[in-house]
């Protein structure tokens, strides 16, 4: 048995802030023989590996929230199906819960500086959630900066290949947004009837021939965009494979005081290429599919340090460097391909859009550029509230990728990595 032990680490004074190192025992085996996995993804059943209410994926030797400008040390490999060796990137789904006051998580490689970007933007009282695809650091560990108190919790869904593993993943295939399920109007509802998910229901939809989907698609795993509003008491989603019994975990949160919620969501499909969806209370659920895996050869991910590439309270990302809020209605087209560590040739990217300092209740929609616009968003905002999604993008036109917002905001994104054709 090789167990992982718990260490506190010190960090230079400087920097006036604690790390935390979060240990969990794992076991290892005899291991099959190992097959070129790059870029590809395995998805793995939900799994909490880090609660700090609990103590979960600290070794039970640290209980309680991370203080202002903490750091917090997750080890990702050997983990939840996770493998020692052989992982380039794990996809998380990061919850803030109990915060006592406004601030932001950042999810970075251990090992490397702490980049200027953010995951969760959270406020005090409120649960919040995004998914995030956090390249691996140092000793197969992701760390978490919190930047005031909060507790965090962090459910794993799948790895993304780096080098070699015993078993080989899928590849991406990347579709335009496609509404899949809408309880409003009874899209994807088959005989149900068209109305909100009562408390406890689950939803199942089979995957291969919804939104654009192939119906032959050997489909093993979704990325999907899923919304929820009109509930009236705070609540969760939790999106898992039918065949399995429903996890401890969540993927989105929400609160009736920010009527609607969207956060990505990946998951593996169940033996019958479906995936359930459940609400721990009454709400509207609306899920746009993003895109599928399969055996099929497609493009791979490589993961990044999270780097800033848009932000237009200061100019970056924007033609002049100048600061340009956006207006309502505005497109921002943005220059991906060729730079910050994205090759020319590359088909998508990884995106984290924040929205901050908003006039008013609106959305975001992201495309390639040089396409016609989707009749689809991936994420909602109101009035003062600071709200982040992640949404993988077709590059288009000239490299770019295209962001609308329908209310003037301010918009932030941050680059997380990228997909490419196989080497």
């Amino acid at each position: 048995m090789k167990t992982k032990r718990f260490t506190m680490l010190a960090l230079h004074s400087l920097a006036l802030c604690g790390t935390i190192a979060a240990t969990v025992a794992v076991s290892t085996g005899s291991a099959a023989a190992a097959v070129p996995v790059r870029g590809t993804f395995t998805p793995v059943d939900p799994v909490r590996i880090l609660d700090t209410r609990d103590g979960t994926g600290v070794a039970e030797q640290r209980i309680g929230p991370l203080g202002a400008r903490q750091i917090i040390e997750i080890d990702v490999t050997g983990v939840g199906g996770v493998p020692e060796s052989g992982a380039g990137a794990v996809v998380l789904n990061v919850t803030v819960t109990e915060a006592p006051g406004e601030g932001y998580v950042t999810v970075y490689p251990c090992g490397e500086a702490r980049p200027l970007a953010s995951n969760v933007n959270f406020r005090r009282g409120v649960n919040v959630a995004n998914q995030v695809t956090a390249k691996v650091g140092r000793d197969g560990r992701v760390c978490m900066y919190a930047s005031s108190q909060t507790q965090l919790v962090a459910d794993l869904s799948g790895w993304y290949g780096d080098d070699f593993a015993s078993v080989p993943g899928f590849y991406y295939e990347q579709l335009a947004p496609a509404r899949i399920i809408d309880t409003r109007d009874g899209t994807g509802l088959g005989s149900r009837a068209i109305g909100q998910m009562a408390e406890g229901e689950i939803l199942a939809i089979t995957i291969p021939g919804a939104g654009g989907v192939p119906a032959d698609a050997d489909v093993r795993a979704a990325t999907m965009n899923v919304t929820v509003t009109g509930a009236t008491q705070p609540g969760y989603i939790t999106v898992f494979p039918c065949d399995q019994p429903r996890p401890t975990v969540s993927n989105v949160n929400f609160d009736p005081s920010n009527p609607t919620m969207a956060n990505l969501a990946t998951s593996r499909t169940s033996s019958t290429e479906q995936v359930c969806f459940y609400a721990s209370v009454a709400t509207d659920l609306v899920v746009d599919i993003q895109g599928y895996f399969s055996p099929t050869p497609n493009v791979v991910f490589t993961g990044l340090t999270p780097v800033r590439v848009l932000d237009t309270r200061d100019g970056t990302g924007i033609v002049g460097s100048r600061p340009a809020r956006a207006g309502r209605g505005t497109v921002i087209e943005l220059q991906v391909a060729g730079q910050n560590g994205v090759p020319a040739d590359a088909k998508a990217v990884m995106l984290n859009v924040t929205i901050t300092e908003a006039s008013g209740r609106g959305y975001v929609t992201a495309w390639p550029c040089g396409r016609i616009r989707p009749v689809a968003s991936f994420l909602n905002f109101v009035r003062g509230v600071d709200q982040a999604n992640l949404t993988p993008v077709r590059i288009g036109d000239g490299g770019k990728v295209c962001l609308y917002v329908n209310e003037g905001t301010e918009v932030v994104a941050d680059l997380n990595g990228f997909y490419t054709l196989p080497a």
